[in-house]
């Protein structure tokens, strides 16, 4: 090596290693990929792991097990949607804010269909699993405290916190974007995105009225 050549050659910088945030989140989008393509049960670690550019012990690190990592991306898509909604209404009275939040509802429903039946299928899983069901329920009554928390709030805002059923509400919601997500699945041109908004709508003018908000 010449002199001009010694001047220019830098010695390579050793790699970075990720921070275990982006290896989260890499393995976390890459298993919303594999999930979505093969379903639940057909997806399998390994390959979320290939995907995400990984071995297979980076799964382990981050996750305990495939209904853990499952379970945190389906906990992401519902309250990522549940804070869309709110801040989609924030400013409307009750009565507008039923029909603008229906219709927000039934347009993630119609962009994102797989992931409702990817409940359902989880749902399906922990009636005949007693691993999955002890995940399953767990996590679904997490979500549904955190939606009950996220309406209870709103009802606050509009100064019924005390006459506004945000548990009944929040439970009914859950079990009806599940129910109206297969329905579109197997029929999206008698389910449609109206049928779907409306249905929702209906649901949250009916809360309204138990409270004599409307």
């Amino acid at each position: 090596m010449n002199a001009a050549e010694q001047e220019k050659w830098e010695p390579p910088q050793p790699q970075r290693r990720p921070q275990r945030t982006d290896v989260r989140d890499r393995l976390l989008a890459a298993a919303a990929d594999e999930f979505t393509e093969r379903g639940y049960a057909a997806a399998k670690l390994t390959d979320i792991a290939d995907r995400a550019g990984f071995t297979k012990g980076a799964v382990y690190s981050n996750f305990e097990s495939k209904q853990a990592l499952f379970a945190e991306l389906l906990a992401q898509r519902s309250l990522d949607l549940a804070a869309r909604v709110l801040a989609h209404i924030s400013d409307l009275d009750p009565t507008a804010a039923a029909g603008a939040g229906g219709g927000e509802i039934a347009a993630w429903v119609v962009a994102e269909p797989r992931w409702p039946l990817l409940t359902v299928e989880f749902g399906i899983l922990a009636g005949r699993d007693p691993a999955v069901a002890e995940r399953y329920r767990t996590d679904r009554r997490a979500l549904r405290r955190e939606l009950e928390r996220l309406i209870a709030e709103r009802a606050d805002h509009w100064g019924v916190g005390e006459r506004f059923d945000a548990r009944r509400l929040a439970t009914s919601l859950a079990a009806l974007i599940s129910g109206l997500a297969v329905e579109h699945s197997v029929d999206p041109q008698d389910i449609d995105e109206q049928v779907i908004a409306d249905a929702v709508a209906e649901l949250f003018a009916g809360a309204i009225a138990r409270a004599h908000l409307d």
